[in-house]
């Protein structure tokens, strides 16, 4: 009889056991479910909260046409400040207001400062090659967005 209930008991708690993972698992793949569901959310209500110039950014045409440009920036005025304020003269130019010109704007010292602060260069004496030409890329990308150009058809 002893043996009987010992089977038993043996037999309850292994059942307990597997109703027990069950649960777990099955719980696990519906917060697993649930956090896919609410990352998708987030990211749809990100894409429409974009605005059309953060569109065309990110497009082919604007990442090459961006690319060509701070190639040429690297190439041309290399040696060239990268504030306007550190430039001795208009001749001279500085990264600022070169992408100030090209943008229409007037942002170009706070995306190149912010830039500095993350890659850890002094923006009052560095010079337009200390900056990587994705970088360049960056901080175009961050002065169009914030600028006041029109988008052309």
């Amino acid at each position: 009889m002893k043996h009987l209930f010992k089977e038993r008991g043996i037999l309850a708690t292994l059942a307990l056991i597997i109703l027990l993972s069950l649960s777990f698992f099955l719980g696990g793949m519906a917060v697993a479910r649930q956090s896919e569901s609410d990352a998708i959310a987030l990211a749809e209500e990100k894409l429409e909260r974009r605005s059309d110039k953060e569109v065309v950014s990110e497009s082919e045409d604007f990442q090459e046409n961006s690319r060509e440009f701070a190639r040429e920036i690297l190439q041309k005025y290399g040696d060239s400040p990268l504030l306007g304020e550190v430039a001795i003269n208009d001749a001279e130019g500085s990264l600022e207001v070169i992408l100030n010109d090209v943008n229409a704007g007037n942002g170009a010292e706070a995306a190149i400062l912010a830039m500095c602060r993350e890659c850890g260069l002094k923006a009052g004496t560095a010079k337009i090659k200390d900056l990587t030409e994705e970088q360049i890329m960056e901080i175009d990308r961050q002065v169009f967005c914030d600028s006041n150009h029109p988008l052309t058809e």
